[in-house]
């Protein structure tokens, strides 16, 4: 079941539409002159708090290795697994 009420998504569905509508009636070269035009859109974080935390290490070399396998520092896929256990214990 969706959180959006159902005229909200009947309305972006038409929106939508629209757009589509207008991005085919421009040419790649229209496009790209939006694209070099377009400001770069930017948004404000916080500043990052560093924490330190004692591990076992063989719990620690199986993270790397996922953050290796994933392409990613070790320390952002630990920070991605908090975020997304304290936006589930927050439900």
């Amino acid at each position: 079941m969706s959180r959006i009420p159902e005229k909200t998504r009947k309305d972006l569905k038409q929106e939508a539409v629209r757009w589509e509508k207008e991005i085919l009636r421009e040419t790649p070269d229209q496009i790209q002159g939006l694209l070099n035009d377009a400001e770069r859109f930017q948004v404000p974080r916080p500043p990052r708090q560093p924490v330190s935390l004692r591990m076992d290490p063989f719990d620690l070399s199986m993270i790397k290795r996922l953050a290796r396998k994933k392409g990613v520092p070790h320390t952002q896929l630990m920070a991605i697994w908090l975020r997304e256990r304290v936006e589930k214990e927050k439900r």
